[in-house]
């Protein structure tokens, strides 16, 4: 039996997962204060690991749609969606570096990650350095929990900081300036849904990519 708290909570969740295809709803329902939930939106997702769930690609392309109609500005867009990732991003780090320096893994926030995922950050950031930081805003799962490395391993704050601001301006323009190009398609507007859905699995293709390359030269070490 859930409770009525359980219950709003569901609620909340399902409104924070579904804002993405819900967005000109929400713009009429809030006005102006929606910029402020699209910064929140993105800060939550960037700055802890647990929140991944929550639209990121997705969201800032629908914005990008929207801004082609005239129902939000391109610029506010911009400036809001940077800042959001490199202060979650940076949020992030400082979570992880903290939890390094306790040197705990039985942290309940440690514990609350994916093995799998933070391994994979932890190769991923070895294997590529600054070039992992820029580009893992793009890769589904390392876009949270490289920043969470990255301070847990004790990088260095200045060096991740540039190059996370490199990553969050490239992310930015090219969700939303590909969703202000196609958001004056009549095609894409009227079927959001569908194209948010592609948007999303485009994501996963770096993701698929690097699966790959990995499976071939596992095959090529075994042969």
């Amino acid at each position: 039996m859930y409770s009525r708290g359980d219950r709003l909570l569901e609620q909340v969740i399902q409104l924070l997962k579904n804002i993405d295809t819900s967005l000109h709803y929400y713009i009429n329902e809030f006005g102006a204060a929606i910029y402020i939930l699209l910064f929140l939106m993105v800060y939550f997702k960037t700055a802890f690991v647990i929140l991944t769930f929550l639209p990121g690609d997705s969201m800032v392309f629908a914005s990008g749609t929207l801004a082609a109609t005239g129902d939000l500005d391109f610029k506010s867009l911009f400036m809001l969606f940077v800042a959001a990732t490199v202060l979650g991003d940076s949020q992030n780090f400082f979570i992880g570096k903290q939890l390094g320096k306790l040197n705990s893994e039985n942290h309940f926030l440690y514990r609350l990650t994916s093995d799998k995922s933070i391994g994979k950050a932890k190769d991923f950031l070895s294997d590529y350095g600054r070039i992992a930081i820029t580009s893992s805003r793009f890769v589904p799962l390392m876009r949270t929990s490289v920043p969470f490395v990255s301070g847990y391993t004790g990088y260095e704050f200045r060096t991740f900081l540039s190059y996370n601001l490199i990553g969050g301006l490239i992310w930015t323009t090219f969700w939303l300036t590909t969703g202000f190009i196609l958001g004056n398609i009549p095609w894409v507007e009227e079927n959001l849904f569908f194209t948010l859905m592609m948007v999303s699995s485009a994501a996963f293709i770096p993701a698929i990519i690097g699966f790959v390359k990995q499976y071939k030269k596992k095959k090529e070490a075994l042969a």
